[in-house]
């Protein structure tokens, strides 16, 4: 794994921002964040360009569809560390076909979609 590879964190709970942090740090990746708000994530992509993220859906009562909308117009994947379930998700055309490792997140499989994501053939 390249250890240059950045990843945007966006989660609002700050155990689990500082969880996601550390796993990501442990296995090599940079993280870029934690943002804990739509607004916040945003500016962060207005100065930086990472190659993947990882987005909670509910940032205290507002979803995250705006950050999923400009990342897929940039052109990096994005997976969903969330509660929520495909049938929350089924309106909502950027998130609904997204990976969901589910919250809480396993770090195992968490690593493993991250690397698909970034693999040359993922």
């Amino acid at each position: 794994m390249d250890p240059a590879h950045q990843i945007l964190v966006v989660e609002d709970e700050f155990l689990i921002a500082m969880e996601l942090d550390l796993t990501l740090r442990r296995a090599g990746y940079a993280v870029l964040g934690p943002a804990a708000s739509v607004r916040v994530a945003l500016d962060l992509l207005q100065r930086g360009y990472p190659d993947a993220a990882i987005l909670d859906v509910d940032l205290a009562g507002e979803r995250v569809t705006p950050v999923a909308e400009v990342l897929r117009r940039m052109s990096i994947p994005f997976i969903l560390a969330s509660g929520y379930g495909s049938a929350d998700l089924a309106a909502d055309g950027v998130l609904r076909d997204a990976i969901n490792v589910g919250k809480p997140f396993g770090a195992g499989r968490l690593l493993r979609e991250l690397n698909g994501l970034l693999s040359p053939t993922g």
